[in-house]
């Protein structure tokens, strides 16, 4: 690694930034609780946004240059794992850099809602974390996994493109595979895991029809299976799952899925008014008898409604939360009405 990018590296992990970022045109910038903070006051020239990439590219130069973009993973030393993403852009080339930490938070640092403890003993059963880019769903998923890991004697297999968080064996034996070294594709390690002898599988992302048709029948096939989708609230992400499938199949997904889930965890993360970071705000939907019949019979409309006079049986809406942070004084109600498809429900 050449020395501008070390600098760059440890310029935002200093201010404890989650990303750096570059581009033709615009100066180095971090990512510093989701605001966006230039490193340098010069923009970047197109030869030295390539040379940056043909660093951190390598041995995988060619390869970014006949498929136009490439995810990766690497170690930046003793402070952080390094995801990155290399693309073009106008004929020139850019990057994004996440900094994972090497610590996995706690699920309770995280301020992860406490049922996340009881699902992750659960012996099978599909668990989604949901939410926007950014959301931090892959930390709450390693946070689960670590939780496995510490407290039950399992082998876990987890697919993902690219490692983030690395996972020591403690009880649990943990495997990783990362899409692009060691296996072509989700679909393709998913349908392998079933003789890899697994009783946990985390899957990155579930993108395609046949990553979660893979999915759905692991999960059904006696493995405990936590994934990742990119949605709005937890309704959504079971019509998501749903619409993916040509109509023919979809009752027959529409069952798979009511007898398979155990949760849907919908995250958001905001600023925190009362000291730097953010705050994550979280919403839950748990499988009970109600939720079950509901997406058995398609009517995902009527999930929300269930979910609010559902307090008792451990689940939230995502306004609940945020009021609760508002009323907390962790989080500014305007922040709060930018994070929630209903903000005229925050003043409930």
């Amino acid at each position: 690694m050449d020395g501008r990018l070390e600098a760059l590296l440890r310029a935002v992990a200093e201010r404890n930034g989650s990303d750096l970022l570059f581009a033709p045109g615009v100066p180095p910038t971090a990512r510093v609780d989701g605001a966006l903070v230039p490193l340098e006051t010069a923009p970047l020239l197109p030869d030295e946004t390539a040379a940056l990439a043909r660093t951190l590219a390598g041995e995988r130069w060619s390869e970014l240059q006949s498929r136009r973009e490439i995810d990766f993973s690497f170690a930046f030393g003793e402070t952080a794992r390094i995801r990155a993403n290399l693309f073009f852009q106008r004929g020139t080339l850019a990057g994004a850099l996440r900094l994972v930490p090497y610590e996995i938070p706690s699920l309770e640092a995280l301020g992860a809602p406490a049922v996340c403890a009881e699902l992750v003993g659960r012996p099978n059963g599909l668990i989604l974390v949901t939410g926007p880019t950014g959301a931090g769903k892959s930390t709450t998923l390693a946070a689960m996994v670590d939780r496995v890991n510490r407290e039950r004697a399992v082998n876990v297999i987890t697919i993902e493109d690219p490692i983030e968080y690395v996972h020591r064996h403690r009880r649990s034996i943990v495997v990783q595979r990362e899409v692009g070294s060691d296996t072509l594709d989700f679909a393709r390690a998913l349908r392998a895991a079933l003789r890899e002898n697994p009783d946990v599988v985390q899957v990155g992302e579930m993108r395609d029809l046949e990553t979660i048709a893979a999915v759905l029948t692991l999960a059904e096939t006696g493995h405990l299976v936590l994934a990742t989708l990119h949605t709005n609230d937890t309704a959504q992400a079971v019509d998501r799952i749903v619409d993916v499938f040509p109509p023919g199949q979809q009752r027959q997904v529409r069952i798979q899925l009511s007898q398979t889930l155990l949760a849907i965890l919908h995250q958001v993360l905001l600023p925190r008014r009362d000291e730097g970071g953010r705050v994550a705000a979280f919403e839950v939907m748990l499988a009970t008898p109600a939720i079950r019949n509901l997406i058995k019979e398609g009517k995902t409309n009527q999930l929300r409604n269930v979910i609010q006079t559902g307090a008792a049986a451990g689940m939230r809406t995502l306004e609940a939360d945020l009021r609760r942070l508002i009323h907390e004084g962790l989080v500014d109600p305007a922040d709060a009405a930018t994070a929630t498809l209903h903000p005229e429900e925050l003043a409930v």
